[in-house]
């Protein structure tokens, strides 16, 4: 009886991956030098003087994916990438479409339009970047993105090495990894937010996910972890790691449970409704008051969260002011006077709610937290949307204070995360399925009953 059997590769690397053809070596190449390049656009003095506009050469891996697919036109592949497009795209719809409502009813200046509109293109390149880069390399991809990343940030060490001098800035990376993160000078002007944050993805990912089959394997991930927490420590983000610490706890314990994928749903339905409780204690303030009577440093947060307060309604009738209105509101603050430095407001959770107003964030909260969780989970199985509850969980703590949910490489890693690991999963699950034995399969066969019977 003959079966088709998928040949695998159970690399260090790939854990149990199909045996597809690897996109060419340049193809590989240019993908990467255009990630790699795409990053050094976090670099403080290129950020300075350029903004976000280094990430557009992330298009590059785009084209080098159309380019891959002209050669080879290999539409499975295509279509199985292809796949995650509109569940992606929906809440580019969902930014589109509530912003254009907003920007026509309120008449809103062209300024702020053409700033917001940028900001969803930003966002619309994560997502075709992360679709193209798990065509190409499917569940390689995230140690691809991971090698990428490794690269980015020892270049921006190496490119601010000069300033300081060997000496001290070794002394200096030796000292924030002993007093973890505590530093000043080089240390300091190694502090890149997007991708630090983006290695606390990559922290849950080989911590808790990562293949671990053979003992290569194994050493392969405990290094990529030494890495993360290292660049973590020189990126001056030690808040992150406690929020790695917590939810690696909670996949702990959702691998104890029989039914994970109920426990998957249900935390995305309670971060739902926390995201109300945590807008509400901020609108009135007893967060704050909480967190200062136990001695927290709140870095000014007090001010920034409250500046808001007379220009939106915490009520389900807010319309919202529009992608980008909270970034206007800052403007006028710092030209009056109120602010010295046109600080972001640290709350993405709050700056959302401006922004996209009740219904907007409502459904933004629902795609997030309710209908991704189920369709990773029932699309790709529950360690999958466990692996991407994980991440939520991680990035929801984050964007309680910080500036996270817009980020370029943590929308990235967000996506590309769970897509890559779908293929592992899709290749592991792949059932044999009964054909017809070829003629040279057939007469192998009447061979060895032959053989058999005549000894």
């Amino acid at each position: 009886m003959a079966f088709a059997r998928t040949q695998t590769d159970a690399g260090p690397l790939a854990g149990t991956l199909s045996k597809r053809k690897a996109p060419p070596r340049a193809v590989t190449f240019l993908a990467v030098c255009c990630t790699v390049f795409a990053g050094l656009g976090d670099w403080k003095v290129l950020n300075e003087a350029l903004g976000g506009l280094p990430k557009v050469i992330a298009l590059g891996a785009i084209v080098c994916a159309f380019m891959n697919f002209l050669v080879e036109a290999d539409f499975d592949k295509f279509k199985k990438a292809a796949r995650y497009l509109p569940l992606f795209l929906s809440v580019i719809a969902l930014y589109t479409l509530v912003s254009m409502y907003i920007w026509i009813t309120s008449f809103t200046n062209m300024a702020v339009i053409s700033r917001g509109a940028q900001k969803i293109l930003f966002q619309l390149i994560t997502i075709i970047y992360a679709v193209c880069m798990c065509y190409l390399f499917e569940a390689r991809a995230v140690n691809v993105l991971f090698f990428c990343m490794c690269m980015t940030n020892g270049a921006i060490m190496l490119l601010e090495m000069p300033k300081y001098g060997l000496v001290e800035s070794v002394s200096s990376v030796v000292t924030c990894v002993l007093t973890f993160g505590e530093a000043e000078g080089y240390v300091r002007a190694l502090e890149i937010h997007d991708i630090t944050f983006l290695f606390g993805q990559f922290l849950l990912y080989y911590l808790m996910f990562a293949p671990k089959e053979s003992k290569r394997e194994k050493h392969i991930r405990w290094l990529n972890v030494f890495l993360c927490l290292f660049f973590m420590l020189v990126g001056l983000k030690r808040s992150a790691l406690p929020a790695v610490a917590a939810v690696a706890v909670f996949v702990f314990i959702a691998r104890q449970v029989k039914r994970p994928d109920r426990l998957v749903l249900g935390t995305g339905i309670t971060l739902f409704a926390f995201l109300y409780v945590f807008l509400y204690l901020v609108r009135t303030g007893i967060l704050v008051d909480f967190l200062e009577s136990l001695g927290v440093d709140l870095m000014g947060r007090r001010l920034l969260w409250s500046l808001p307060n007379p220009y939106y309604e915490f009520s389900p009738l807010w319309k919202g002011l529009g992608f980008e209105g909270v970034t206007e509101l800052i403007g006028r603050w710092y030209d009056s006077g109120i602010l010295n430095h046109p600080y972001p407001l640290h709350n993405d959770i709050l700056k959302l709610f401006i922004e996209l107003g009740a219904p907007g964030f409502t459904l933004w909260a629902l795609i997030n937290y309710i209908w991704y969780p189920w369709y990773w989970t029932k699309r790709c199985g529950a360690k999958c949307g466990l692996l991407y509850m994980a991440l939520l969980c991680y990035m929801t703590v984050t964007y309680l204070t910080d500036n996270t949910a817009l980020y370029f490489w943590s929308s990235v890693g967000l996506r590309l995360i769970p897509m890559s690991f779908s293929y592992r999963r899709d290749d592991t699950t792949r059932k044999e399925l009964w054909r017809p034995p070829s003629a040279e399969e057939a007469a192998s066969e009447i061979w060895a009953i032959e053989m058999r019977g005549s000894m």
